[in-house]
């Protein structure tokens, strides 16, 4: 439970930042429309920070993914063994003369 708990802080830390990112690229871009159109070098820098946040968003996204499916293999491994115990009791069940 312990895991599940910093996963979480975890996600949301990097949901906020992409948020953070995002409010900011756009500030950059509303604020220096005319300076973008006019010179070059800002308009690069602008398009590198773009592509950084698309890729950061996909390998946060692909985490994300990774993260959901371990935490399913876990709940599954989980059942199964609580099955098997079901299991065990049913075919033996506990004596009351021992």
């Amino acid at each position: 439970m312990r895991k599940v708990k910093a996963l979480t802080m975890t996600i949301t830390f990097w949901v906020l930042l992409i948020i953070l990112s995002s409010a900011w690229l756009v500030f950059l871009i509303v604020n220096n429309l005319i300076l973008i159109q006019t010179n070059i070098f800002l308009l690069l820098v602008l398009i590198v920070a773009g592509l950084s946040f698309a890729l950061s968003m996909y390998f946060i996204f692909q985490i994300i993914f990774d993260i959901r499916v371990e935490l399913k293999r876990a709940r599954e491994k989980e059942k199964n063994i609580r099955e098997i115990i079901q299991y065990e009791q049913l075919l033996e069940p506990p004596s009351i003369y021992n």
